[in-house]
C-alpha cells in the first residue's frame, strides 16, 4: 500500500487535480471533494490557493504551461528540418500522454468562464506552432491551413476515441500519420 504524501507541492497539486478532472470530471474538484480525493487538508489546499477562483485560474494555466507551452519552447529550441520536429513533436505528445487532459479542459470550458479563454489561448499556441512547421515544409494557402488544423485537431483529440490503439503498432502509427501529413 502506497501511502499519500502529506502534503504536495503548487505544481503537484495541479498535476493531480488534472488527472482527477480527467478521471472523475469537474464535479470532483469542489474543494472539500478535491481535498478528500487528495488525502490532503483544507488548510493545504488554501496553503496554495487564495480561493476557488484562483484555483481554477491556475489549474488552467498549470494545463496550458505543462501541455503547449514546454512543449512548443522544447521543440522550438531543437535543430534539424521541420519534417524532422514534426516527429518529434508527434512522439512528445504519444509519449507523455500530453494530449491526455484535453477533453476535459475543453468539457470544462464550455461552462467555466476561466477556462474558456486558456483553452483559446492553447488552441492559438498550437495552431501558430505547427503552421509555421508546415509553412517551413513548403505548404501555402488551403493546404497550408487544412493540415495545421487536421493535425492540432486529430492529436488534441486523439485520446478521447475510446478504442485504443495497442502499444505495439504506435510506433509504426506514428510513423504513417507523420508520413501523412508531410507528403506532399
Amino acid at each position: 500500500m502506497t501511502s499519500k504524501p502529506s502534503r504536495y507541492s503548487r505544481d503537484e497539486f495541479l498535476a493531480r487535480s488534472l488527472d482527477v478532472l480527467s478521471e472523475e470530471g469537474e464535479a470532483k474538484l469542489r474543494i472539500d471533494r478535491l481535498v478528500g480525493q487528495l488525502g490532503v487538508t483544507k488548510g493545504s489546499f488554501y496553503w496554495h490557493f487564495e480561493n476557488r477562483a484562483e484555483f481554477v485560474r491556475s489549474l488552467a494555466d498549470y494545463w496550458a504551461r505543462s501541455s503547449t507551452k514546454a512543449v512548443i519552447d522544447d521543440i522550438g529550441a531543437k535543430a534539424g528540418s521541420p519534417e524532422d520536429r514534426l516527429f518529434c513533436l508527434m512522439k512528445m505528445i504519444s509519449r507523455q500522454d500530453l494530449a491526455g487532459h484535453d477533453l476535459a479542459m475543453r468539457t470544462w470550458a464550455s461552462h467555466e468562464p476561466e477556462v474558456a479563454p486558456v483553452v483559446r489561448k492553447v488552441d492559438r499556441m498550437r495552431l501558430t506552432f505547427v503552421r509555421g512547421l508546415f509553412k517551413e515544409m513548403g505548404f501555402e494557402g488551403d493546404e497550408l491551413e487544412a493540415r495545421t488544423r487536421i493535425f492540432v485537431t486529430a492529436n488534441s483529440l486523439k485520446r478521447g476515441i475510446l478504442v485504443r490503439e495497442p502499444r505495439t503498432h504506435r510506433r509504426d502509427s506514428l510513423r504513417q500519420w507523420h508520413a501523412f501529413f508531410v507528403r506532399p
